[in-house]
């Protein structure tokens, strides 16, 4: 399984990357797509207390240097349920400036409707990526198994100390008893 692995990653991760880049290298074609949607996000950030760089463009950038990041970890295998979260927020995003397929005709109307599906197969790989363990634990698992194993550390210590208080209170219970006979010879 390790081989299928060592190849699916990267053919997975490829389109991710090469769309970063390219989102990352031109982000007007994405804001073409619906203008008014970043026109508006454009407007709220001059309004809110974001700094002055931050536009539509700028966030549509980022957004695509996050995709070919997170694509190039989970190709080599660094952090990859990490990055193949990343990878599907990321996508998740474009979705959101697609066209409307149910206005298109005729041939660009299929080739949206591809488009769509050829991305929704590929945001199926991605969630399979985000819960694949390759034989190692989630992060949460690691952490309930963290806690549970310093539980159980810490009941052990407790009890060893108690024993130890235990054995420190019988001495010095002996050595008081010594002292009380020890004062009572002397005064008798």
């Amino acid at each position: 399984m390790a081989l299928v692995r060592r190849i699916a990653r990267p053919l997975l991760a490829a389109p991710f990357i090469a769309e970063g880049v390219r989102t990352a290298l031109r982000p007007e074609r994405e804001i073409d797509v619906y203008p008014q949607a970043f026109d508006a996000v454009d407007s709220t950030l001059s309004k809110s207390s974001a700094p002055g760089f931050l536009d539509a463009r700028t966030i549509v950038r980022a957004t695509g240097v996050i995709a070919a990041g997170a694509g190039l970890m989970y190709a080599t295998n660094r952090r990859p349920r990490a990055a193949a979260a990343a990878l599907l927020l990321t996508t998740s995003v474009g979705w959101a400036g697609r066209k409307k397929v149910w206005e298109l005709r005729g041939e660009e109307r299929a080739r949206e409707i591809q488009a769509i599906l050829t991305d929704a197969g590929l945001l199926g790989g991605v969630l399979l990526a985000v819960v694949d363990h390759d034989g190692r634990p989630s992060l949460g698992y690691q952490v309930n198994d963290f806690v549970e194993r310093s539980q159980k550390k810490a009941a052990a210590k407790q009890r060893e100390l108690e024993k130890k208080a235990s054995k420190i209170d019988k001495k010095a219970h002996d050595a008081v008893g010594t002292a009380q006979k020890q004062l009572a010879a002397q005064r008798g």
